[in-house]
């Protein structure tokens, strides 16, 4: 257990940097590292997928080779506690291209997740990504 709020906002900072560095590598095992046996994840189309090995399924087919030359970056937008051991994460997600401006107006998303620190290592319990209508 995180003592401090502080504390879980440093501590979710740190892993979604890791799952950043993750999804960058197109490295799917590594990605789903952080997620629940049992975690949720909603994607921006509404579909629903349920247990790590479902969310590896939908990953692999998502990420491998969806960066081309360009990137992507995430940035923790802020962090509610909801309980001792749990927060809701809300992240923008944006794909840049090889010159680091957005790719296109689908290129922002937010994200927002519930992440668990009652084990040793956080974890992703359920997750959702809403892709962001051009400004």
């Amino acid at each position: 257990m995180i003592e401090s709020a502080v504390d879980q906002a440093r501590a979710a900072e740190a892993l979604f940097t890791a799952v950043e560095r993750a999804h960058q590598a197109e490295d799917v095992d590594a990605y789903v590292s952080f997620f629940g046996s049992d975690a949720v994840w909603v994607t921006g189309r509404g579909v629903c997928y349920r247990g790590r090995h479902q969310v590896a399924e939908y990953l692999r087919a998502a990420i491998a080779g969806g960066l081309g030359a360009g990137s992507l970056h995430y940035i923790v937008e802020s962090v509610h506690p909801i309980s001792a051991d749990h927060v809701v994460v809300i992240m923008d997600q944006t794909y840049t291209d090889a010159n680091s401006k957005p790719r296109d107006d689908q290129a922002r998303h937010t994200h927002s997740y519930v992440v668990s620190f009652a084990a040793r290592q956080p974890c992703i319990l359920a997750g959702q990504n809403t892709v962001r209508a051009a400004d």
